[in-house]
């Protein structure tokens, strides 16, 4: 049973794929050396070269079935993986924390499958370090957004805020949930609480989209909270941001802040959209 699709593929393609993290400096190369043995002296022994699926996968499948009809119209991809791979990083910094593969196996029609899952950003503090912070940034492409969609725009962005806010959510708390089987295969030690962090950078050469972004979401906040308590995220806040200079040109953005609590019932409505996206691969 082994498939290649976009965010699946087989256990010897993510060892490959781990040991080439080893060296880089966003990750924590000791924990990627123990990762790298046990999926090769434990599961690969186990279960041989299973399929592998990355938890966003099941996100954006999910998701994406479920999109409104007019916002699906208008929507475009307005992350750009430079200006994303950026604001990760300055999470990473701000936090000091670092990126950890987060693994767990689940099941198809009796099949092992190796879930996989990186949060952004990941740091343990407490003196056990027993206890987890985990980050996830997002990050939404202003100038894009506002020069393609031509009708609805304020109505557009709230929805684009409030699905960016809910797949973020989503993440997290899969994410808590691969961190607690990835703790029970002893690759992390204890931990006995984890908290949930997502950040919303809203970016764009041009002030006066930010301004006009700012102004819509300060108008609509209260709407955007009531969808954010629907998906498990509280404590939103608007965050000043600042400028960042990239390819010699000024970028200004701002944020929203907000906090994440866990739900066992999202876990299990992801993992029963693993059957559905692999009989997708048949």
């Amino acid at each position: 049973m082994y498939y290649y699709y976009k965010k699946v593929s087989t256990l010897d393609s993510l060892i490959e794929g781990v040991k080439i993290k080893i060296n880089n400096p966003n990750y924590d190369s000791l924990y990627q050396r123990r990762l790298e043995d046990f999926l090769k002296n434990n599961i690969k022994k186990e279960y041989g070269d299973i399929l592998v699926v990355a938890i966003t996968s099941l996100v954006e499948k999910y998701n994406k079935k479920r999109s409104n009809k007019i916002f699906k119209e208008n929507q475009r991809h307005y992350n750009n993986k430079e200006f994303a791979n950026l604001f990760e990083k300055m999470l990473r910094l701000i936090t000091k924390s670092k990126i950890y593969s987060l693994i767990a196996i689940e099941y198809y029609e009796g099949y092992p499958i190796l879930i996989v899952g990186e949060p952004d950003g990941l740091s343990f503090e407490g003196n056990m370090h027993n206890k987890a912070k985990i980050f996830e940034a997002k990050s939404f492409n202003l100038t894009d957004f506002i020069q393609s969609v031509k009708k609805l725009k304020d109505y557009i962005l709230i929805k684009k805020v409030s699905n960016i806010i809910k797949t973020s959510s989503s993440q997290l708390i899969l994410y808590q949930y691969l961190l607690d089987r990835t703790q029970k295969f002893g690759l992390i030690g204890e931990i006995n609480k984890i908290n949930l962090y997502g950040k919303i950078y809203f970016y764009s050469e041009y002030k006066e989209y930010l301004y006009w972004t700012r102004k819509i979401i300060e108008q609509n906040f209260n709407t955007i909270k009531r969808y954010a308590i629907k998906y498990n995220a509280y404590n939103l806040s608007l965050k000043d941001g600042g400028t960042i200079n990239i390819n010699n040109k000024n970028i200004y953005y701002f944020k929203i802040g907000l906090r994440v609590k866990y739900n066992q019932k999202i876990v299990e409505n992801y993992l029963k959209n693993l059957n559905e996206l692999i009989k997708s691969l048949k």
